[in-house]
C-alpha cells in the first residue's frame, strides 16, 4: 500500500445521531475481494471510505488499512457491514458500521 500522511480532525455537526465522534482520516485501505480505496473518516463504531466500485447495503466486508505512527505502519483489520453507498466523483462513498474492530 502507498504511504499517505494522515490528517486527523474531529468533526462536529448539529443534531448528530452517531454515538461516537468521527475523525477525518485519509488512509489507503484494502477491502477483501475488491479494489482498494481511501478512508474519509473513522470512529469507534464505523468508517466512511471512497472506492471505485459500489458495495451492496448489508454486505459484510473485511477492511485493512495502514496507520502510520512514528514512522511505522500498523495494519488495522476490521469487519464491517455496509450501511450506505452513494456515487461520488471518481467512484462511490461507502459508509460501514464496524462489527469487529482492529483485529490482530
Amino acid at each position: 500500500m502507498a504511504m499517505v500522511e494522515s490528517k486527523v480532525v474531529p468533526l462536529r455537526r448539529r443534531q448528530e445521531r452517531r454515538s461516537a465522534d468521527r475523525f477525518e482520516m485519509e488512509l489507503p485501505l484494502a477491502v477483501a475481494g475488491a479494489q482498494g480505496g481511501v478512508t474519509r473518516n473513522l470512529s469507534l463504531t464505523g468508517l466512511a471510505f471512497t472506492a471505485r466500485q459500489p458495495f451492496v447495503l448489508g454486505e459484510q466486508v473485511e477492511v485493512t488499512f495502514e496507520y502510520l505512527l512514528d514512522g511505522h505502519n500498523f495494519p488495522l483489520h476490521c469487519r464491517a457491514e455496509v450501511v450506505r453507498c452513494e456515487p461520488c466523483e471518481g467512484g462511490f462513498t461507502v459508509g460501514a458500521r464496524l462489527e469487529s474492530a482492529f483485529l490482530d
